[in-house]
């Protein structure tokens, strides 16, 4: 069995309270791993967790009969992550020992039959995992796995709200722009609603701006026509009605859509030494559809824990 000691020493694990850690000791397992063996390999189930205690992991992928390597992973590292949200996804890539160690597992089936009776337990999870995915980034090989595995983590955590930071973080480190902000679209209220901003001289103040969402030339329009909106140095410079205290000399605007409907936007502002980019819309939508998802999730549960105390206020003692 795992002890409780070893747990509380690793990162990802890290501030879980002592009857969280009891919780989750049943599920992990110590496995020793030998040089060459391939703990997963491309095509397979993403089923199992890995956090490595000691030894280092190559993570590669084959291009017809060459191999290119993705990133080294050694001491606390850890690799498929995903795992812990949907144990059917497919391996896009493989991972391989390559100097004898000790790394931890975990089956993702039994973290989520732990996270549906503990979810707090899990968001506390979910949340290291981003915090470590962001840091990850300084070293990271493939920048888009990242931002992928962020998002996907982004999905099934309870409170959004709490992690939007991190995203953005994330988000600003691949795409190597200045400021970042979340948007939420009101629109029976006619409103828009910046949730979360960082980079910007005075956070607190661009979220605290007053914006009708019909008459926004930015936001406005990215809500009405449902597509992204991306604003370049020279038009910020020549069009006036971008002149707009959220926006800056460049500007990309993604849309957040669940369903049919357009329920917010990110939006990065002031790219380094160039404009926003086709790439950059391509990753900043990965985040945006896992946002979409994660609003929705926290919606359906704020709605049922409403119901339950409704009906608890109706039962008389």
């Amino acid at each position: 069995m795992v002890e409780s000691k070893l747990i509380k020493n690793i990162p990802v694990f890290a501030k879980l309270e002592n009857q969280e850690i009891d919780s989750l000791i049943p599920i992990c397992r110590i496995k020793k791993t030998k040089i060459g063996e391939k703990l997963f390999q491309s095509g397979e189930a993403r089923k199992t967790f890995y956090i490595i205690l000691s030894g280092k992991i190559k993570i590669c992928r084959y291009l017809k009969d060459e191999e290119e390597v993705l990133a080294y992973m050694d001491r606390d590292d850890f690799a498929v992550e995903s795992a812990l949200v949907d144990p059917k996804l497919k391996h896009t890539h493989s991972g391989e020992v390559i100097k004898e160690g000790e790394i931890i597992t975990i089956e993702g089936k039994e973290f989520l039959s732990l996270a549906a009776k503990e979810p707090r337990l899990a968001n506390r999870i979910y949340g290291n995992i981003v915090a470590n995915l962001t840091e990850r980034l300084h070293h990271a090989n493939n920048k888009l796995v990242t931002v992928y595995s962020t998002g996907k983590i982004a999905s099934t955590y309870a409170n959004i709200y709490n992690l939007l930071p991190l995203l953005l973080e994330t988000i600003l480190t691949v795409i190597k722009a200045k400021k970042a902000f979340f948007a939420l679209f009101k629109t029976f209220e006619n409103k828009i609603i910046i949730q979360e901003a960082i980079g910007f001289g005075d956070n607190q103040a661009v979220k605290n701006l007053n914006l009708g969402l019909k008459n926004d030339p930015f936001l406005g329009k990215i809500h009405e026509t449902g597509e992204d909106i991306f604003l370049t140095a020279a038009e910020s410079k020549t069009n006036k009605k971008f002149s707009l205290p959220y926006l800056g000399q460049n500007a990309l605007g993604v849309k957040i859509q669940a369903g049919q409907k357009i329920i917010g936007a990110i939006v990065l502002v002031d790219k380094k030494e160039e404009d926003f980019n086709f790439n950059n819309q391509i990753l900043l939508n990965i985040i945006s559809r896992q946002i979409a998802l994660a609003i929705q999730f926290a919606e359906k549960s704020e709605d049922k824990e409403l119901g339950a105390e409704a009906n608890r206020g109706r039962i008389k003692p």
